[in-house]
């Protein structure tokens, strides 16, 4: 017949057991939580470099636009009479804006076809016309497409991008 095992032997078999179970969980656990713990790294690392950066490196690359002003001589010019009026001036300073130097050298080479162009178009209003708000945001916007055609001799259309009163009186 077999011998009864001690309790003793019994009790330190049921140690030697039980104790590896107990620290195989504790590892489990200690794993999981450095693996949880990388992903957690990693993603925000991928958020910073993909989402952070580019949107920083785009407002790099987005530099401001700088626009040149091209000021333009005063302009006196007859106002077309309306019926039973008397004789009416037009007296009106601008400034023409540009994107580039490149195009307000441009502009300043064809100073003298710019400002025919813009004394037709004012001497061919009345007064009433150019009096109003309405009025003269039209005639910006007239003078802005006559200026943006092609100059004699060239075949490019010139880069206007505005044109400012910077006074304007009727008498």
């Amino acid at each position: 017949m077999a011998i009864a095992p001690n309790k003793k032997e019994a009790k330190d078999e049921a140690e030697v057991t039980r104790a590896p179970r107990r620290k195989s969980n504790k590892n489990l656990f200690v794993m999981i939580a450095i693996g949880v713990l990388a992903l957690l790294v990693a993603g925000a690392g991928a958020y910073y470099f993909l989402v952070y950066r580019a949107s920083s490196s785009e407002a790099a690359e987005s530099k401001p636009v700088i626009q040149i002003f091209v000021p333009l001589e005063v302009f006196t010019v007859n106002l077309r009479p309306e019926s039973g009026d008397s004789q009416q001036y037009l007296q009106a300073t601008m400034s023409l804006q540009v994107p580039s130097e490149k195009d307000a050298q441009a502009l300043k080479d064809r100073m003298p076809e710019v400002r025919n162009r813009i004394l037709f178009i004012l001497s061919a209003k009345s007064a009433s016309e150019v009096s109003s708000v309405d009025g003269k945001v039209n005639l910006t916007a007239e003078i802005i497409n006559s200026l943006k055609k092609p100059f004699m001799g060239s075949e490019t259309e010139q880069n206007l991008t505005g044109a400012y009163f910077t006074s304007f009186i009727v008498q």
